[in-house]
């Protein structure tokens, strides 16, 4: 009976730790991907809120397209107090 609460115990243990490995892995690739996807928008904004995925210029005023801050950061790893 002490081996089967052992084993039990052992795969239990196993199959959880497994887990947070893939977790972390797709926790990861999402972030990068976060960071990859840029985008870029007149600083005039000769087109209201247009924006662009590839730097160049502005078809309105010929102006360098400039790359914006994405909005959809996550906000959960910090805590304000």
């Amino acid at each position: 009976m002490n081996r089967i609460l052992f084993a039990l115990i052992v795969f239990f243990s196993a199959a959880c730790s497994g887990t947070n490995e893939s977790s972390e892995k797709t926790a990861n690739a999402d972030a990068t991907q976060a960071t990859n996807a840029k985008t870029y928008a007149c600083p005039m904004q000769c087109e209201g809120d247009k924006t662009y995925t590839q730097a160049g210029k502005c078809p309105v005023c010929k102006m360098d397209l400039e790359e914006i801050a994405l909005l959809d950061t996550d906000s959960t790893a910090h805590d304000h107090q």
